[in-house]
């Protein structure tokens, strides 16, 4: 049924969630596992003065540094026998995983979603719901654990309720 799993991270615990959902899907199907990250231009880090040439520097720096991580988060899976593969783009992230998404043809998208706030999700979005609308394909989303609030109901509470 599944045969490329698409796992995009930034980074974050709260997106790693998402990689033991690909794990037990990717275990139980023989799928590849796709880890996939965008790094995003620094070039608010870098003076307007420096230029391209630091600019570059800079963008390589986080590039190196991303690798580095999706090669440690790669690592438990590899040892397990799971097909994997780490990818990097250089972007806006909603963007480059619906490309990406296209591009390898994948069979389920599984990533996290980060509660930020409903202000923010108003004045801003959530990259996990605009990938959600901006795709055909199916996703998982992984939730966090805990959702601070006020208006949140468990399933648990509405199941002990009388």
């Amino acid at each position: 049924m599944y045969s490329k799993i698409l796992v995009p991270l930034d980074g974050t615990k709260f997106a790693e969630r998402a990689v033991q959902q690909a794990e037990e899907i990717g275990q139980a199907t023989k799928a590849e596992i796709i880890l996939f990250q965008v790094v995003q231009n620094p070039i608010r880090s870098v003076p307007i003065a420096a230029g391209q040439k630091e600019e570059t520097k800079a963008t390589q720096e986080e590039i190196d540094k991303t690798d580095a991580y999706l090669q440690k988060v790669a690592s438990p899976l590899k040892a397990k026998g799971i097909k994997v593969r780490c990818d990097i783009a250089v972007g806006e992230p909603t963007g480059a995983i619906l490309k990406k998404a296209h591009k390898e043809d994948v069979d389920l998208i599984v990533m996290s979603t980060h509660y930020e706030g409903e202000l923010y999700k108003l004045v801003v979005g959530s990259i996990a719901e605009k990938v959600l609308l901006g795709t055909k394909r199916p996703v998982l989303l992984a939730k966090p654990e805990k959702v601070a609030i006020a208006h949140h109901v468990d399933e648990q509470e509405v199941f002990e309720r009388k």
